[in-house]
């Protein structure tokens, strides 16, 4: 059926909604499937590759159609746990090692020292380079000292220098579309980057100069502690300033299309931002807004010192939260995203009947909502944490409503027409049924939430911590259940349909038989379960930390499987088709020799496991931390 499918349905439609791990199981499936996926079809997934070139060259030989592929040319140390296409086990030793500049400060050195080694970029490396660069689209060398920058970058679409200390060659660089200088401390001439579009130079302290990127579509200048003209930049599409100590007059940047001064303490007057789209001041000091109506978004997160927002209701997208004198929201009344939270000393927002999106928590003076009901646009109202209110029923016609530690609210009755509720933490509240519509619902230590019978229509639920839930019959028909810490739930074998399905720490359940049509498992810390025999077709399962589990024998037919911590555990035999398997701190494991089909292996501080050497260039990836890697 899949291989009668044209080349050009594959590229429209299918491969674009798959999962890069998703396509290759697909072309796995038949030569004919291999031969379109990898030749006839443009692969946009972003991938990451690390390791030696002459590694990237395989790869890109084998799937010459990726498109989207970040190069890092060395092997970071704590890699994230994210899946890649390729992954090659390195025989040769590693670029040069060297320590980071001692001018770097401590925060930076920390930060790169645990996610990569310092490597330099040498002469060969940077011609290897040149070979693939019209195949990558993104080159990776942050961290790196001593960057010989070549020619040919230019050709990329986007270079990470973020962290370098010691770049040469930055020549190369003036046609590149984007490039990452943060945190980049010796930088100071930028003539070099007057042609590339996007720049990033955040926390570039020995930067002054920034006129030479007058004509960057954007730029990041965040927290530059030199820079204090930034009229240079009046042209410039996207221009972030957060956090930049010496700026003060931006009178020149009225017509910047997003601007971002949060945290510029100097600026005080924005009188002249009248024709910025997206304005960006939280944490300000200013005072006078009267002038920014026009705005599309506009951010006064924080600003103590604005009262008066009169002339704010034209604005798109408004953001007040932490405005905490702001007591008159009258003019506000069409705004379509408005954003209350922690005005402290709110109390009337009747006016507020045309907005569509409203945020009110943490309004610690609010009493009274009921004018809200009324409203016939609004479709999202967040009023948690405001523990004065102690009546929503005339909230039933908005269809996302979040009361989470609304503690003083202790009924639901008025809901009918709710589809998504938050009422995490409200533990007064104990009857579900007037959510006759519900279909999305957390519950999250609700813990007088017994009968969940009104909840049979819902597709998502979160009912963590709910102590009282025994029966979860009524949750056959759900997607997704999140029932993790129940402490009093035994029976879940009506579950059995359900697509995601969480139980972690259940100390009462014990019978996981009924569960094996479930997609996606997580049974940790479920002491009480020894059984998992019947586990073998769940597509993802954990099973961390499970005390009482000693075969497995049955779960082969897994593709994803955590067992870490799982002491009991001795025999992983049967195992070896499991895709992704976490063996981690599995005390009892002895021999892994069996494990060589596997893709993601995690063998950390499986301190007896033996074998290990014959998964070495047979898994992809493979994490042998604490491993004791030298027996046979």
């Amino acid at each position: 059926m899949l291989e009668s499918l044209p080349s050009l349905v594959w590229a429209a439609y299918l491969a674009p909604c798959l999962a890069l791990h998703e396509v290759l199981t697909c072309a796995s499936l038949s030569k004919a499937l291999r031969r379109t996926l990898h030749d006839d079809v443009t692969l946009a997934h972003p991938v990451e590759l690390a390791g030696s070139v002459d590694e990237l060259a395989a790869v890109l030989q084998q799937w010459p159609n990726l498109r989207h592929v970040c190069f890092k040319p060395f092997i970071r140390l704590q890699a994230p746990y994210n899946e890649s296409i390729y992954n090659l086990h390195r025989t040769e030793a590693p670029e040069e090692e060297l320590d980071i500049e001692a001018r770097i400060d401590g925060l930076v050195r920390n930060a790169l020292t645990q996610s990569a080694r310092m490597t330099r970029l040498n002469a060969v490396l940077a011609e290897s380079l040149d070979d693939v660069v019209d195949q990558l689209h993104t080159l990776d060398l942050s961290g790196t000292v001593g960057v010989q920058l070549f020619h040919g970058i230019h050709r990329l679409s986007h270079v990470n220098l973020s962290g370098c200390a010691g770049i040469h060659g930055l020549e190369h660089v003036q046609t590149l579309p984007s490039i990452d200088l943060s945190y980049c401390h010796d930088v100071r001439d930028v003539h070099w980057l007057a042609r590339v579009a996007h720049v990033d130079l955040s926390y570039c302290h020995s930067l002054r100069d920034v006129a030479p990127l007058a004509h960057a579509t954007s730029v990041c200048l965040n927290l530059c502690k030199l820079v204090s003209d930034v009229s240079a930049l009046e042209k410039v599409h996207t221009l972030s300033l957060r956090n930049c100590p010496r700026i003060r007059d931006v009178s020149s940047l009225g017509h910047v299309h997003t601007l971002v001064l949060s945290g510029c303490k100097l600026v005080t007057d924005v009188s002249p931002l009248t024709h910025v789209h997206t304005l960006h001041l939280s944490g300000l000091d200013v005072s006078d807004v009267s002038a920014l109506g026009d705005c599309f978004e506009l951010n006064l997160r924080k600003c103590p010192n604005v009262v008066d927002v009169s002339a704010l209701g034209r604005v798109a997208r408004l953001d007040l939260s932490g405005c905490a004198g702001i007591t008159d929201v009258s003019a506000l009344g069409h705004v379509h995203t408005l954003n209350l939270s922690a005005c402290s000393h709110l109390t009337d927002v009747s006016a507020l009947l045309c907005v569509t999106h409203l945020t009110l928590s943490n309004c610690d003076a609010l009493t009274d909502v009921a004018a809200l009901g009324r409203s016939v646009t609004l479709q999202s109202l967040d009023i948690s944490n405001c523990k004065r209110i102690l009546d929503i029923s005339a909230l039933g016609q908005i269809p996302t409503l979040n009361i989470s530690r609304c503690h003083g609210v202790t009924s639901l009755r008025g809901l009918a027409s709710v589809t998504h509720l938050d009422m995490s933490f409200c533990r007064h509240l104990e009857d579900l049924s007037p959510l006759t519509c519900i279909q999305v619902l957390n519950a999250y230590r609700c813990p007088r939430v017994k009968d969940l019978s009104p909840l049979r229509h819902a597709r998502k639920v979160n009912l963590s911590c709910c102590k009282g839930v025994t029966d979860v019959a009524p949750l056959r028909r759900c997607r997704d259940v999140d029932l993790r810490f129940c402490d009093a739930l035994q029976d879940v074998s009506p579950l059995g349909d359900v697509h995601t399905l969480k139980l972690a720490g259940c100390q009462r359940v014990i019978d996981v038989s009924a569960l094996g049509g479930v997609e996606h498992l997580d049974l940790s810390y479920c002491h009480g379960i020894s059984d998992v025999a019947g586990l073998g077709t769940v597509h993802s399962l954990s099973l961390r930390n499970c005390a009482s589990i000693a075969d497995v024998s049955g779960l082969g037919g897994c593709y994803s499987l955590n067992l870490s911590g799982c002491e009991q555990v001795t025999d992983v035999g049967a195992l070896g088709r499991v895709s992704i398997l976490n063996l981690s701190d599995c005390q009892g494991v002895r021999d892994v020799s069996m494990l060589q089909r596997v893709r993601w292996l995690d063998l950390r501080f499986c301190a007896n496991a033996r074998g290990v050497a014959a998964l070495q260039g047979h898994v992809r990836t493979l994490h042998l931390q604490g491993c004791a890697t030298n027996k046979p």
